[in-house]
């Protein structure tokens, strides 16, 4: 029970910060976002991670993880999952984008785990 609590409250809490039109005081430009779980089967409490714009190589994961949810991911940007900690391309396992499905829990193929991850997103002209 404690974590089905702990759970909802990082859901009410992302989407306060990540509403706009609401709370324009606290306007964020989150432009991807997605939750990182210890099990293959998403479930207990996950690890979120969000922003806006690219990212260099991310392995400051608080644990392997052998799943994840995608929550978004805009237009212009890709999610990109290794299996190890530098982000080597040749060890890529999973490429999330605009066309992923949402809310989906989605494991690497093979028996292996991501430890980190990088986020590309196009910039866009004005």
């Amino acid at each position: 029970m404690p974590s089905l609590v702990l759970y909802a409250f990082a859901t009410v809490a992302f989407l306060f910060t990540t509403t706009t039109t609401a709370f324009p005081l606290f306007a964020q430009d989150i432009q991807w976002s997605f939750d990182l779980y210890e099990s293959k089967a998403c479930n207990g409490t996950g690890e979120l991670h969000a922003g806006s714009g690219s990212t260099g190589c991310r392995a400051d994961l608080n644990t392997l993880a052998a799943g994840y949810t995608l929550d978004t991911v805009a237009d212009g940007c890709r999610i990109e999952f290794f299996d190890n900690t530098m982000c080597d391309r040749n060890e890529i396992f999973d490429v999330a984008g605009p066309m992923t499905k949402t809310q989906m829990c989605l494991v690497p193929h093979i028996h292996r785990r991501y430890a980190s991850y990088q986020v590309t997103c196009e910039k866009v002209e004005v």
